[in-house]
């Protein structure tokens, strides 16, 4: 824009100078057309600079293409200096032309024809698509503007040319609102990833903080639906305030702020006030938060090259699964972490191909009830493995990483179609299977398809709905709302039945079960063991009130309940007594293939049942 401004200047003055022709002396006439053409040069050589930048991703210029750039300078700027300038006077006024004049008209042609290649060129860029349209048409502008100029030189149009399209680059190129988060005001990824991209091309040391608030469902579950903005705006003012450094929301959780290498040595002081704030109370609407959050650290190039990948390990590393729960505020981004993120990616590459090559195993898992004293349930339990590269891969790791990838809609599809085959070709109701518990992941349980999916299967394979018990987590049963639902009142309509599994791993209280429409609850085998860890300590007496009055609360309510877990017979007899309905675990089985566990239950349950 400087720029710019100078040749507007230039060519206000080569206009007075050519209209007082006769009295103005040569030199000046000279000098005004020479910074006419000099900022011109500059302005266009500019805008051709400013758009490469842009799609090559502020990549650092090698030094063969610093020398073609400084080349066309010199050639530029000599021709400015010795090349000859005429000028021809007509009625209507007084035009200059010559060798110099040509050279304008050639860089002209030049600019505007790299900038529109380079544009061309790299058009398949989606994440740059919209500047790149926006450039094409401006450059569109400038040359119907060039054009007329050089047509019909007495219309003075060059200058409002390119005045035009600078404003209109500035509008759509650097317009300040989509480097802004709308409802935190700070800056957004995408204004992130620019600074990272000047950062790498810089070779510097620098570090990048992320702070993640854990949890942020529940958060909304107990208070408005703004509440994590609200939240992210007090964490921002107080980085802003306390650091001198803006913030940049990466996600709906997550801010981030970078440490530059004039600041980067008073890192570990930053993050122990970060560290201290955060062990605090927020307030917020009167009323004081405690946040559960975490903190990654990336150091820039120590822990990671300059490959462009640093924000995709940092979304990686944002999930808590990445280190555990126990971790720790400070988390630092290492090699381990980069050894995760290459494994999830592996995972991600098996779980498609299976899902293309419908290449998944199913297991199942008995489970024993003890009014009828014989196996009546099972679990459909998904196996992944991929014998060439990781081997066994748990659900427990691919599953998350399918619902991220948007795989777990075809993945689940793939695996009732498993189930209910499995189902319906072996007669599993004659066998006394009363019930196969399936587990649905948290999107499908939302899914507003579900309903119509589970009907249309269960017609297809020929199966009752009362056959089918879908099991939805209790984290997901607490932190989903409306739609889940829905989809279970529509599901129980059509004789479907629901269970919720790992009870006592979430976040429910005792007013939510009471409300809670599950016919059967499922206790997580983290509250059995440590009934038996060590026997006669405090801990394991606690851990048996806590179990005990569980149990019986849930009996009490009329529920049904599933102790999962269970390997000794010490646990099953301790848990029989207290009266529990069904009982699964290694002590009974492990989880089965499809042909052992038909021999298991052939076995266990030695008549079949005749509907």
């Amino acid at each position: 824009m400087i720029s710019s401004f100078f040749y507007l200047i230039f060519d206000f003055a080569t206009v007075f100078a050519l209209v007082y022709y006769d009295t103005t002396p040569k030199w000046f006439v000279r000098f005004t057309h020479q910074g006419f053409i000099v900022f011109l040069y500059v302005a266009l050589s500019s805008i051709y600079l400013y758009i490469d930048m842009i799609n090559r991703n502020q990549r650092r210029y090698t030094k063969p293409e610093l020398s073609l750039i400084i080349t066309s300078y010199v050639f530029a700027f000599a021709s400015v200096v010795f090349a000859p300038i005429e000028y021809y006077i007509e009625d209507d006024g007084i035009y200059s032309y010559g060798l110099m004049v040509n050279c304008v008209y050639a860089v002209l042609i030049i600019y505007s024809g790299l900038t529109v290649f380079q544009t061309l060129r790299h058009l398949n860029d989606k994440e740059h698509r919209k500047q790149q349209i926006c450039v094409l048409m401006t450059m569109v502008l400038w040359i119907g503007f060039g054009g007329i100029q050089i047509i019909e030189p007495k219309i003075l149009i060059s200058s409002v040319g390119l005045s035009a399209i600078i404003l209109l680059m500035f509008l759509s190129l650097e317009n300040p609102s989509e480097y802004l988060d709308s409802e935190t005001r700070a800056f957004n990824y995408y204004a992130l990833k620019t600074v990272l991209q000047e950062y790498m091309s810089r070779g510097k040391n620098y570090a990048i903080v992320s702070m993640e608030l854990d949890e942020a469902s529940i958060i909304e579950n107990y208070a408005s639906n703004n509440v994590i903005s609200e939240i992210l705006v007090e964490i921002k003012g107080f980085v802003e305030k306390s650091f001198k450094t803006p913030c940049y929301r990466m996600n709906r959780m997550t801010l981030a702020f970078i440490m530059d290498n004039k600041k980067i040595n008073k890192l570990d002081s930053c993050l122990e006030i970060l560290a201290d704030r955060f062990s605090r109370t927020w307030e917020l609407h009167d009323r004081s938060v405690r946040l559960n959050a975490h903190a990654n650290v990336l150091l820039c190039p120590e822990d990671f090259p300059f490959d462009g990948q640093i924000l995709e390990l940092l979304d990686f590393a944002e999930d808590s699964e990445t280190y555990g729960r126990s971790i720790g505020f400070i988390r630092r981004i290492d090699d381990k972490a980069r050894e995760r993120r290459v494994r999830s990616r592996q995972i991600i590459h098996i779980v498609s191909d299976a899902i293309k090559n419908n290449d998944i195993e199913m297991f199942y898992q008995p489970i024993y009830c003890l009014a009828e004293k014989r196996y009546t349930n099972v679990e459909a339990l998904v196996r992944l493995k991929d014998e060439s590269t990781i081997g066994y891969i748990s659900p427990e790791e691919f599953i998350p990483l399918a619902e991220k990838k948007g795989m777990i809609m075809p993945l689940s599809n793939l695996i009732f179609n498993k189930v209910f085959s499995f189902m319906s070709v072996n007669s599993l109701r004659k066998k006394h299977m009363n019930h196969v518990e399936v587990n649905l992941s948290g999107l499908q349980s939302v899914d507003a398809n579900l309903p119509k999916l589970m009907k249309s299967l269960l017609m297809k394979y020929n199966i009752s709905p009362d056959c089918v018990n879908l099991e939805i987590t209790e984290s997901i049963a607490v932190t989903s709302g409306y739609m889940l639902k829905k989809n279970m009142e529509e599901l129980r309509k059509f004789g479907c039945s629901f269970a919720m599994d790992d009870f006592g791993t979430g976040y429910s209280n005792l007013s939510r079960i009471a409300k809670a429409d599950f016919e059967l609850i499922k206790i997580d085998k983290s509250l059995l063991w440590p009934c038996f860890k060590e026997n006669g300590t405090e801990g394991t007496k606690n851990a048996k009130i806590l179990l005990e009055n569980m149990i019986s609360m849930l009996l009490k309510m009329g529920r049904k309940i599933v102790v999962e877990g269970i390997e000794t017979k010490e646990q099953f007899e301790y848990l029989e007594s207290l009266g529990i309905t069904y009982a699964q675990g290694f002590y009974f089985s492990k989880p089965l293939c499809e042909d052992d566990f038909l021999k298991f239950i052939e076995e266990k349950n030695c008549k079949p049942v005749v509907e």
